[in-house]
């Protein structure tokens, strides 16, 4: 009987800088845009993050301050 590739363990390949390509290690950094970056490109601005943090931390800030009625009683 011939063996086929999955009896064979699977190894996962080693996840790789989404910028440049090093392997990771121990210390690796999931952006919010859902890539895996070393430490040398973990800030958004090292590594051209096209995600946009203006508008989610102003739906932040909309959804935690709710506007009020008018508080002045109008004669």
């Amino acid at each position: 009987m011939k063996e086929t590739k999955q009896n064979k363990e699977y190894k996962p390949k080693h996840e790789r800088c989404h910028f440049c390509n090093k392997k990771l290690k121990l210390m690796s950094f999931t952006c919010k845009c859902e890539f895996k970056f070393c430490v040398a490109h973990q800030n958004p601005h090292s590594h051209k993050c096209s995600y946009d943090y203006k508008s989610e931390n102003c739906k932040i800030i909309e959804k935690n301050n709710p506007k009020l009625g008018s508080k002045v009683i109008k004669i």
